[in-house]
C-alpha cells in the first residue's frame, strides 16, 4: 500500500512533478501496488494516479469528520472507470451490496472488514451470492 499524506498539501501540477515520478517507479517494481488515498484533500490527485498503469488500485478512506464512503460513489466510479481496482473497508456486510449498487456491480471490489460469529450465515449467503473465494 503506498500513500503520500503530504500530497494533500500540494497542487496538481506539484504532486506530478514531486511525487506521481516516485509513485510510478515503486509501482513498476512491486507486483499489486495500491494507493491509500486519504481524505478530500487528496482528491485532486486522483486522475493523475489513476494514469500510473501499474497501479492496481485505489484505497479510498473519506477520513475523520467526512462522510462515510457510501457518499463518495463517484470516487468510485472514476477508479473503476480507469480499470483500477477498488478496496473499501468497512464495517457492515451491506457494504458490498450498496457499493456494487452504487457503481453498478461488486467487480474489482475488495471488501476488507470483520464480522462477528453472529453473522456467520449473512457472510456465507453474501459469498455465494457473490462467487467470492
Amino acid at each position: 500500500m503506498l500513500q503520500c499524506d503530504f500530497s494533500a498539501m500540494i497542487s496538481p501540477a506539484m504532486f506530478d512533478e514531486f511525487v506521481k515520478p516516485e509513485l510510478a517507479a515503486t509501482c513498476r517494481r512491486l507486483p499489486n501496488a495500491f494507493y491509500h488515498l486519504d481524505g478530500p484533500g487528496q482528491l485532486p490527485h486522483l486522475d493523475s494516479l489513476l494514469e500510473i498503469p501499474e497501479l492496481k488500485g485505489i484505497q479510498w478512506i473519506p477520513g475523520a469528520g467526512q462522510p462515510d464512503w457510501r457518499n463518495w460513489p463517484d470516487v468510485f466510479r472514476r477508479i473503476r472507470a480507469a480499470g483500477k481496482l477498488i478496496q473499501v473497508y468497512s464495517g457492515p456486510l451491506e457494504t458490498l451490496d450498496i457499493l456494487a449498487d452504487q457503481i453498478g456491480s461488486p467487480k474489482g471490489i475488495c471488501m476488507i472488514g470483520e464480522v462477528g460469529g453472529e453473522q456467520e450465515d449473512q457472510l456465507m449467503r453474501m459469498i455465494e451470492r457473490y462467487g467470492a473465494q
